[in-house]
């Protein structure tokens, strides 16, 4: 005869309930569920939950089956909040600030932006609406009709900013960006073959910090800087700053350019900048630029700071770094055969 043996009664902890919060009641048509604000901003239902108890936001409505839905204009500052906790900011000092407030910390301008250009608005159109066939295209003829200098400075520069701006304000998707980013430089990597200066021509490092994997800018860069006759030694996105003073020691650089982006705080960027220009040799000059650098509580010794491209060119033209400006030659390099029509025009839509 068996003998039963049972098991101890397992002891059934009540569930964890979290606090109910008031919802308001209001208009939900084109509000979106909590599931998709979580998939949207990437925060999370509990720090939603958490900032509307302490914070009176998200103030989120119900819908007919009772569930959180949460309008628009407040998914748009949930993804500005997100953004700058990216950046090192903490939930309390952002959470309660007004959509105005965080464009500024941002770097966005708080009225509505201003017109674009035609050819850079059909840009934007064109990847808004993911219609990358046609916008390489459009890329590569303006390309050819502005020669490359007036394109980079004119169009693509000021496109790259449109397109981001777009990203932060909710207009555009991150991998929209992302898109265009490989697309361009894809197509600024193909030019590049064709305007080299040079050997003898003084070197000059471009890099990014870690945490920071846009190269885009560096692309950008690079190119101005061969249009002026200077090598550039691109050790591409998100170096750690003693392989970058390695580096610089190596190939026996003129200067170092360090590139802030995107989504790093003033804090994080002062960090990265004090620890290269601790590593590098006192002889070589390092110059950053990007918008963490302009969040910096307060200069860095033997650090230069430029506030944009044409910045980081006159400091090199006074260091003698680059030659004159560019020649004709070089500032309307013609289009490789394989860019011309690169992929078939599509038809227009109806």
């Amino acid at each position: 005869m068996g003998i039963l043996i049972t098991a101890p009664a397992r002891r059934r902890e009540p569930p964890v309930e979290l606090a109910e919060v008031p919802v308001a009641a209001g208009d939900v048509r084109n509000a979106l569920h909590i599931r998709e604000v979580v998939r949207i901003t990437g925060l999370r239902r509990e720090q939603l939950y958490m900032w509307q108890r302490r914070y009176n936001f998200p103030a989120p409505l119900r819908d007919g089956f009772g569930d959180r839905v949460y309008p628009p204009d407040q998914v748009a500052r949930l993804k500005l909040i997100k953004q700058l906790l990216s950046e090192g900011w903490r939930a309390g000092a952002v959470v309660p600030l007004t959509e105005s407030v965080l464009q500024s910390m941002l770097g966005l301008t708080v009225e509505d932006p201003a017109p674009l250009p035609g050819e850079i608005e059909g840009a934007v159109k064109l990847l808004a609406q993911h219609r990358i066939g046609e916008l390489q295209n459009h890329l590569s003829k303006l390309l050819a009709g502005q020669g490359m200098r007036k394109f980079l400075e004119a169009t693509l520069i000021p496109l790259n900013e449109a397109v981001h701006e777009r990203v932060v304000r909710g207009e555009m998707e991150t991998f929209q960006e992302l898109r265009f980013g490989d697309l361009v430089h894809r197509l600024l990597r193909d030019v590049t073959r064709l305007v080299r200066p040079s050997r003898d021509a003084q070197h000059v490092l471009l890099a990014t910090p870690p945490n920071d994997p846009n190269q885009l800018g560096l692309a950008i860069l690079e190119l101005l800087l061969f249009t002026e006759g200077v090598n550039c030694l691109t050790l591409g996105a998100g170096v750690p700053a003693q392989e970058i003073a390695g580096a610089a020691s190596a190939y026996k650089t003129s200067l170092v350019v360090l590139l802030f982006d995107r989504g790093i705080s003033g804090k994080i960027a002062g960090q990265e900048i004090r620890s290269l220009r601790a590593e590098l040799p006192s002889e070589i000059p390092l110059v950053v630029s990007g918008r963490a650098v302009n969040l910096l509580a307060k200069p860095i010794a033997d650090v230069q700071t430029a506030a944009d491209f044409s910045s980081i060119m006159a400091m090199m033209r006074a260091r003698g770094i680059t030659s004159a400006p560019a020649s004709p030659t070089l500032q309307a390099v013609p289009l490789p055969a394989t860019m011309h029509g690169l992929l078939p025009e599509r038809p227009a839509r109806a």
